[in-house]
């Protein structure tokens, strides 16, 4: 796609980033709450969550 995103959306970017980030985080942290050093596993558990809510 080839759109033009506003200016007021550029700025949003970062924090919508790192909001995408804590909550990657929480959601580990939810699925295995003693976790230190995520695996593949885990990272892909994670991904099947974000994308059923994305």
């Amino acid at each position: 796609l080839d759109l033009e995103v506003s200016e007021d959306v550029r700025r949003l970017l970062p924090d919508l980033a790192g909001a995408l980030v804590v909550a990657y985080a929480r959601v580990l942290k939810e699925l295995e709450p003693g976790l230190k050093n995520p695996q593949a596993e885990h990272h892909q558990r994670a991904e099947r969550v974000f994308n059923l809510l994305l």
